[in-house]
């Protein structure tokens, strides 16, 4: 007796999907991505926008009551925490700089890359491709310079540096 074909596909296994030299990370290869810094500004915005509405329609409010209209999770607290401690451009007018950086630089490097690159910030191509290793083997194989890798890597460390003066 032979069985019914599956409706749909067999979800993908985790072990799948790998970020190493070969970057393999299957469906998602095409998707937007965010780095740190640009998920804390989208956060950000999000709540500020939330507690403007609340005021709105309740201008009184208390500061407490405020806080709890918006039912912030322990894992949107976490988050919150969590992105405040690790984005390295905290001003929108920084990460839109470092964006463009990468943006310029980044020819033959893939979303998740760029992103990788703009939550890590590393300070030379040699620690790019040691913390990004799909770096490392487009590198090798010409699909992106090792000096503009370089260049990239120098101007997002001088956009970091800015940012920690005037912080």
């Amino acid at each position: 007796m032979s069985h019914a074909a599956p409706s749909r596909d067999a979800p993908t296994s985790s072990t799948d999907l790998e970020a190493g030299r070969t970057l393999s990370i299957g469906e998602f290869t095409h998707d937007p991505t965010l780095n740190l810094s640009e998920a804390r500004i989208i956060l950000s915005k999000s709540l500020e926008a939330r507690q403007k509405r609340l005021l709105e329609h309740n201008p009184h409010a208390t500061p407490e009551e405020q806080r709890n209209a918006i039912k912030e999770t322990d894992t949107l607290y976490k988050t919150r925490e969590y992105l405040d401690l690790f984005a390295v451009f905290k001003q929108m007018n920084d990460a839109e700089d470092a964006e463009r950086v990468i943006n310029n630089y980044s020819m033959g490097m893939e979303r998740f890359e760029r992103s990788q690159l703009g939550s890590l910030v590393p300070s030379c191509a040699d620690e790019a491709k040691a913390l990004i290793p799909s770096l490392e083997r487009k590198v090798e194989v010409g699909e992106v310079s090792e000096e503009d890798l370089d260049g990239l890597c120098k101007e997002l460390s001088k956009i970091k540096r800015n940012t920690q003066l005037n912080a």
